[in-house]
C-alpha cells in the first residue's frame, strides 16, 4: 500500500469542542468589560508584550513536510510537521497575571492550532480574574470557558481527535488534571509558581503596569524582598540587559544565570521556559531502507 492509497484513519478530522461546553461559556460582556475597565496606557503595555512574543516566536508554517534519500547509505526518511489538533490553557479563578497567560497561548496561536480555549477551572461560582478576561481579549481567545476539576478532565477526554496539548498556570491546585493528561498521553506544560524577579532598580519601571503582568504579591514580593539569587527574570537598563547577555559562562549560578533580562517598556512582556510554538506541534517521521 502506497501513500495515495492509505486508509482514511490516517486522516485528520477537524477537532471540535463537545456539545456539553457551551454552557459553561464566559460572556463576551465580561472580556468586553475588562477591556473597557483597563487603561489605555496599561493596554498598551500587554499589546507591546504581545508583539514582542510574536516578534521573537515568529510564525512557522502551519504545515511542513520534508524528505531526503541517502543512496550511499542506502536510506530514506520523510517527516511531517503540523499544528496538534487543538489546546487548552486552564487556571485557577484567582489567576491574575495578564503576561504570563498571554505567554501561555499565544505560542499556540502562533502554531496555528485550529482550536484553543482557555479554561478557568474551580468550584461553584466564579468567574476570571480581569487581568486575564483582558490578556484573552487583547489575544484573540474566543473560547473561554468556567468548568470544576470534573469537567475540565471530561474534556480533556472528549476532545477529539487526539491528543492535543495542555498548560496549566497553577500551584498544585490542578493536580487532577496533571494526572488525566498523563493518562491520556496528552503532552501537558505546567507552571506551578510565580516567578521570581529581580527589580534592583524598580524606578524605571512602571509597577502598575508589572502588577497587571505578574499580579499584585509577586510584584510586592520583588520590591520588599532581598534580591533572588536565582531570579526568573531580571529588570533592568537597556545597557545591563545587553552585558547580562555576555556574562562569562564560567561565572558561579546566581542572578547572573537568569534567562531573561528586561528593559523599560517591556514590563506587558513573558516568556515561559521551554513554552514554544514546537510544543504545540505534532511530528511525525517514516524512515526505511532503499
Amino acid at each position: 500500500m502506497n501513500a495515495a492509497t492509505l486508509p482514511d484513519i490516517f486522516d485528520d478530522p477537524a477537532a471540535g469542542w463537545p456539545q456539553w461546553l457551551d454552557a459553561r461559556r464566559v460572556d463576551d460582556a465580561a472580556c468586553a468589560a475588562a477591556y473597557e475597565g483597563t487603561s489605555a496606557p496599561l493596554r498598551a503595555f500587554l499589546k507591546t508584550g504581545l508583539a514582542l512574543l510574536a516578534s521573537h516566536f515568529g510564525r512557522p508554517a502551519a504545515q511542513q513536510h520534508g524528505g531526503w534519500s541517502d543512496p550511499f547509505n542506502g536510506f530514506w526518511q520523510e517527516s511531517h510537521r503540523c499544528p496538534a489538533p487543538w489546546a487548552i490553557v486552564a487556571f485557577p479563578p484567582a489567576y491574575a497575571a495578564a503576561a504570563r497567560l498571554t505567554a501561555a497561548f499565544l505560542p499556540g496561536l502562533l502554531a496555528q492550532v485550529p482550536l484553543l480555549g482557555a479554561v478557568c477551572v474551580g468550584a461553584g461560582s466564579f468567574t476570571p480574574t480581569p487581568q486575564a478576561l483582558l490578556a484573552l481579549e487583547l489575544g484573540g481567545v474566543e473560547d473561554v470557558f468556567c468548568l470544576d476539576e470534573t469537567g475540565l478532565c471530561r474534556l480533556l477526554e472528549e476532545t477529539q481527535p487526539g491528543p492535543g496539548r495542555l498548560v496549566l498556570l497553577h500551584k498544585g491546585e490542578l493536580d487532577i488534571a496533571v494526572q488525566t493528561a498523563r493518562h491520556l498521553n496528552i503532552p501537558c506544560y505546567e507552571e506551578r509558581c510565580a516567578p521570581a524577579l529581580a527589580l534592583p532598580q524598580p524606578d524605571l519601571f512602571d509597577m502598575e503596569a508589572l502588577v497587571l503582568a505578574h499580579g499584585e504579591g509577586c510584584v510586592k514580593r520583588a520590591r520588599t524582598a532581598a534580591l533572588p539569587e536565582s531570579p526568573s527574570a531580571i529588570y533592568t537598563t537597556p545597557e545591563a540587559a545587553r552585558a547580562h547577555c555576555h556574562l562569562s559562562a564560567d561565572r558561579p549560578f546566581g542572578r547572573g544565570a537568569a534567562p531573561l533580562a528586561l528593559t523599560p517598556g517591556c514590563e506587558g512582556f513573558w516568556l515561559h521556559d521551554g513554552l514554544t510554538p514546537e510544543f504545540f506541534a505534532i511530528r511525525r517521521m517514516a524512515l526505511g531502507p532503499l
